[in-house]
């Protein structure tokens, strides 16, 4: 047995790929992945359906290694000047290029899925609401087809110059999505990152399904056409080339709803006249919201300012009903993976009790310098008071602002029921502070 034989067979999962070409790919595959997912794993709110669009989220650059991967194995081992690859071989034709792809997207496709593999068993673990088969068929469909479409600019330029056209080319297909939202049927993610309480539209997933799989099919045609000698043009792979065509330009005509809300059950609980409710997969965030929320509304002291209620956003119906809320008395909280409740919670809640800054009429400036006009110093008050209020979640003390750092609760709350009316439009000093007299 020859040593290049022995090699042969000790290598089999490779065959006949040197296996450094495929191994380096694949390993910087997996690095990437684990990266950019790592982070992610002890996130707060973590579902199902986050995961599922972050299937393709997160192979937007992994895939562009391993169109690069498959279009250099191309450009080496598909060049005329091989005496194993030339065009008059039948198996230059098939069975060498699909020795070549199956190798290439097994090893790629797989390092991308084992980086994910973290990330999944967390979900599984704590995670809410329940996968998108198709979503997730079509971002994996999608990366084997891109990595496909960089094999076959490794076969027609035939060389390294096929490397930089192949990266260059399937990183601007995965970043369209970016620029119109007609290119999310076309593409592995949404331009955004969806979460529990909502899912893609019905007709979205199918059709970037079957788009990844007739571009799977024309780029395959298409890449024996281009090693077949002598070229004959065949009826079938022009109808192929023309479908795929086609399924581009449709969404651009009828463009597709991305998402629809997808409400479920509530969890509520109810402390000082405000009701709090949340999804039923952020049961757990319940008691951080309502122990959050529930000292800011303590400390501001006015009932009648307070919401009925405060809701999960993934309970909304619709945006217009998560942005507006009936009745103008529902405060809608943004419950997300990877949110901070201590973070956000607080501020949410102090942002609806204070005025809208911009009644100030300083541009949203606030200043407490010896040369800021009346009205930056107006704004300070406002933005003092929104800190101070924030705080009193974590206990008051510093509240971080000048304005507010002696106050006592007692006297704020009484300032507020005294002058509610003109801080509401702005035309409290800082030199009229009670605390500050």
């Amino acid at each position: 047995m020859s040593p290049s034989t022995a090699r042969l067979r000790a290598s089999p999962l490779f065959w006949p790929l040197p296996p450094a070409l495929v191994l380096a790919p694949a390993g910087l595959i997996l690095a990437m992945t684990l990266a950019g997912t790592w982070d992610r794993l002890d996130w707060r709110a973590l579902d199902w359906v986050y995961l599922s669009a972050q299937v393709g989220a997160q192979a937007r650059l992994p895939v562009v290694v391993a169109a690069g991967a498959a279009a250099l194995v191309a450009g080496r081992f598909t060049r005329r000047s091989l005496v194993f690859a030339q065009p008059w071989q039948p198996r230059a034709e098939r069975d060498v290029p699909l020795r070549h792809t199956v190798v290439v997207v097994a090893w790629c496709l797989g390092a991308y899925l084992v980086g994910l593999l973290p990330l999944t068993v967390v979900t599984a673990t704590r995670g809410a609401g329940s996968p998108d088969a198709v979503a997730v068929a079509g971002a994996l469909t999608g990366f084997a087809a891109l990595t496909l479409l960089g094999y076959l600019c490794g076969v027609a330029a035939r060389g390294l110059l096929a490397v930089p056209v192949a990266v260059g080319t399937v990183f601007l297909l995965t970043s369209l999505v970016f620029v119109s939202d007609p290119w999310t049927a076309l593409s592995l993610q949404p331009p955004f990152e969806p979460f529990l309480g909502m899912r893609e539209a019905a007709a979205l997933g199918p059709y970037r399904l079957g788009f990844f799989l007739l571009l799977t099919v024309a780029v395959a045609w298409t890449t024996a056409w281009l090693l077949r000698a002598p070229r004959r043009f065949s009826a079938v792979h022009g109808a192929a080339v023309a479908a795929v065509a086609v399924t581009v330009v449709l969404p651009h005509l009828h463009p597709f709803p991305l998402v629809v809300r997808a409400p479920g059950a509530a969890v509520c609980d109810e402390h000082g006249g405000v009701r709090y409710c949340v999804h039923e997969g952020h049961a757990e965030e319940l008691t951080a919201i309502t122990g959050l929320a529930a000292p800011v509304f303590d400390a501001y002291g006015v009932a009648d300012a307070l919401p009925r209620e405060v809701r999960d956003q993934s309970l909304a119906r619709g945006d217009e009903q998560a942005f507006d809320g009936p009745g103008q008395d529902v405060l809608w909280l943004p419950v997300y993976p990877g949110w901070d409740p201590y973070e956000e919670v607080p501020e949410t809640m102090a942002d609806w009790l204070i005025p809208d800054v911009g009644r100030c009429g300083s541009g949203s400036v606030a200043s407490l310098d010896r040369g800021a006009r009346p009205q930056e110093r107006r704004a300070a008050v406002v933005y003092g008071l929104r800190a101070w209020l924030a705080s009193q979640a974590f206990g008051g003390g510093a509240s971080g602002h000048a304005l507010f750092a002696d106050a006592d609760p007692d006297q704020v709350s009484a300032w507020i029921r005294q002058d509610r009316e003109r801080l509401a439009s702005c035309e409290v000093d800082p030199e009229e502070l009670p605390w500050r007299t």
